[in-house]
């Protein structure tokens, strides 16, 4: 019996996303390949891994005592690969989310180094990211370096380079939608609508301290499958007040007020990296982040009217250049 390993892999990403078609999304296929490869896998193993019904994906108890070692052959291979080709194959970057600041800011980036060639990856969440990062199978990585749920490993180093504003999004007949920004002492009473409220630990811890300092409640009732229900939803349906990150791409069709927050919560983007990390473009690329960071601002507040949890104050050090 022989392994694919390209079957493997989608084993385990979907495994872990519990999802077909985040997993699919991780891995850039399409959700027929991906369900391809796993009925080929359980094929070949003689066994069913996963138990699927419309809602969920659960391992089966074969699938359960399956996905330790198929780690292991995944990191195997990873870690051969890297020691053969780490000069010639891209620097492997964890983003997140393809929405997100941190993809804005590689696309500054490439339009200052078009040379610079990178892999992108998505573990929903630095928490997700840390031990790939330290084992090597990723070599950078983005979020927020607080409320993790555990310490950053020791091998690992950080800095930040974004501090990206929360905005927020409403409907042009909201009553609070003619001002030209929206204080948060106004949300007290109706709060901030993100239903079905999910993401990285990382971020709903964020959340809930930003709510908290303003006495502002999170209201996460109803239902959303993605971010363009969210906002369709705050369009036509609901028309409550979300919130969205600035550098996030948003759908102008929908012809959603997109209003400043006072004051500005703003949300710390790091760069996280292994420090024995022997890819010859990481430092390229922390060099680059450096000096774009400080040349555009990305870092750039006003503290007095802007606000980070006490926990992420720490970060700013060097990294930001305050205005006063």
């Amino acid at each position: 019996m022989e392994l694919d390993l390209a079957q493997v892999r989608a084993f385990v990403v979907t495994a872990e996303r519990r999802h077909f078609s985040r997993a699919a999304e991780t891995l850039f296929l399409s959700q027929q390949a991906l369900s391809k490869r796993i009925r080929r896998l359980e094929e070949t193993l003689a066994k069913p891994l996963f138990l699927r019904t419309n809602r969920s994906v659960e391992l089966t108890e074969d699938g359960e005592r399956f996905l330790p070692h198929a780690r292991e052959l995944i990191r195997a291979a990873d870690a051969a690969l890297a020691a053969m080709s780490a000069a010639e194959r891209p620097l492997r970057i964890d983003l997140i989310d393809n929405r997100l600041a941190p993809m804005r800011m590689l696309r500054g980036l490439a339009e200052r180094d078009p040379e610079l060639r990178v892999e992108r990856g998505a573990r929903h969440g630095l928490a997700n990211a840390l031990d790939p990062l330290a084992l090597g199978e990723i070599d950078v990585a983005f979020g927020r370096v607080h409320d993790l749920g555990r310490d950053l490993p020791a091998e690992l180093d950080h800095r930040l380079v974004r501090l990206e504003p929360l905005v927020a999004l409403l409907a042009p007949e909201h009553p609070l939608a003619g001002g030209e920004t929206i204080r948060m002492t106004d949300l007290r009473a109706e709060g901030i609508w993100l239903p079905s409220l999910a993401g990285p630990v990382e971020w709903l811890s964020y959340l809930r301290r930003m709510c908290a300092a303003f006495d502002v409640p999170i209201d996460s009732s109803g239902v959303s499958f993605d971010l363009r229900h969210t906002l369709e939803q705050t369009r036509y349906g609901r028309k409550r007040v979300t919130l969205a990150g600035a550098d996030m791409e948003l759908a102008p069709d929908l012809n959603l007020r997109v209003l400043p927050f006072d004051p500005a919560p703003l949300f710390p983007w790091s760069v996280v990296w292994r420090r024995n990390g022997q890819h010859p473009a990481l430092r390229r690329l922390l060099t680059l982040l450096g000096r774009t960071s400080r040349s555009t601002g990305w870092c750039d507040h006003d503290p007095e009217r802007s606000w980070l949890p006490e926990t992420d104050q720490v970060t700013l050090g060097d990294a930001s250049r305050t205005r006063r």
